[in-house]
């Protein structure tokens, strides 16, 4: 088995990828794989005696790699869909392997050239996987593969230790990502113009950084925006947090969320993507809709007045999580896709069959 990466920096796909490497059991020979060795490394230290390989960027590198290897089932961890073409073209060349890709944001592009290419792939693929049912129909759509010819498999996370949090007067609302306007925070400094005596820590880096410290400051409440930029310390860096809040305007699922409803955190997030699945439609977290402040402002302040509902909504929170969206979950629902794609005869590399309407 071979689990391939070509970012160059760790991000929530290569954290639930380092989950997965971490959960397996002992029935397949895993190995990890990459463009750039610091996260190649990372990916390995999931699991003990894991052996990581670097490869160069191009076809025949890739080439090499999967001839020295003779892998079963190479499977490249997508961070948007057209990534990783190389692997995916190289691996596909061959006869033995059989070839999946899991797709960790349901983007689109209006690139004609690389949509076809992307779609061309797809098509060729002995498996296609989606880390939400809304990410799911929207790579089925965007690339017309076809209802139902993307498998849904969650992201999972170890058992977190549950946060207790410390006294405080300030009520602390915590949100984890990068510094991106997909990701919202913009949206959460706006709403805490309405929340006196909330304080916001926001935990992650980016190219926004500048111009949410700007929008802070020209709002007024930059002595209540904390910027820590990103950090490995994330549960010490949540641990006086009250509420978890992820405004994003958009998230196929997004681990940092499952992570804080592991932890018991009561959480306040966009219903877009599969946050709602997620959330199973708002019994284990406040759903307020995408890019507005006011309705942020309104569930997070209804919270931060209610200690009570704040135990409660952590406690469904953490139940949901250790029942459906654990690292040992996950990890065994992709043993058996493996197991079900190297029965099955492999996909038609050259004249793939037509998707399904």
């Amino acid at each position: 088995m071979l689990l391939y990466t070509s970012v160059s920096a760790v991000g929530g796909a290569e954290v639930a990828l380092g989950h997965l490497v971490g959960g397996l059991g002992d029935a397949y020979d895993v190995h990890v794989a990459g463009l750039h060795e610091p996260v190649v490394r990372w990916l390995a230290g999931y699991r003990p005696g894991v052996p990581g390989h670097v490869t160069g960027g191009g076809v025949l590198a890739h080439a090499r790699l999967l001839r020295r290897l003779r892998p079963d089932v190479v499977q490249a961890n997508l961070e948007v869909p057209w990534a990783s073409p190389t692997m995916l073209g190289a691996a596909l060349a061959l006869r033995r392997p059989r070839v999946l890709a899991v797709q960790h944001m349901a983007a689109r592009t209006v690139d004609l050239a690389l949509l076809l290419r992307t779609r061309a792939l797809a098509l060729r693929l002995d498996g296609n996987v989606a880390v939400s049912g809304d990410g799911a129909k929207r790579i089925e759509d965007f690339y017309a593969l076809g209802r139902g010819s993307v498998h849904v498999i969650h992201n999972g996370v170890p058992p977190p230790v549950v946060i207790r949090t410390r006294p405080h007067r300030d009520v602390v609302v915590g949100c984890v990502g990068r510094l991106d306007p997909v990701k919202g925070q913009d949206v959460l400094i706006d709403a805490l113009t309405r929340l006196p005596g909330v304080r916001a820590r926001l935990i992650g880096s980016g190219a926004q950084e500048a111009a949410l410290r700007a929008r802070a400051a020209r709002l007024g409440v930059a002595d209540r925006v904390e910027l820590t930029g990103w950090s490995d310390r994330v549960p010490d860096l949540l641990g006086d947090v009250d509420i978890y809040c992820q405004p994003s305007r958009y998230e196929t699922l997004g681990l940092a969320l499952v992570e804080a409803m592991g932890a018991g955190l009561p959480c306040v997030a966009s219903a877009t993507g599969g946050v709602p699945e997620l959330l199973d439609g708002g019994r284990c977290g406040r759903l307020v809709p995408t890019g507005d402040p006011a309705a942020l402002a309104g569930a997070i302040g209804r919270l931060a007045a209610d200690p009570v509902a704040r135990e409660r909504l952590g406690r469904r929170a953490r139940e949901r999580t250790l029942a459906a969206f654990t690292a040992a979950r996950m990890a065994a629902r992709y043993e058996s896709l493996w197991a079900r794609t190297l029965a099955a005869p492999p996909a038609a590399r050259l004249r793939p069959h037509p998707p399904k309407p």
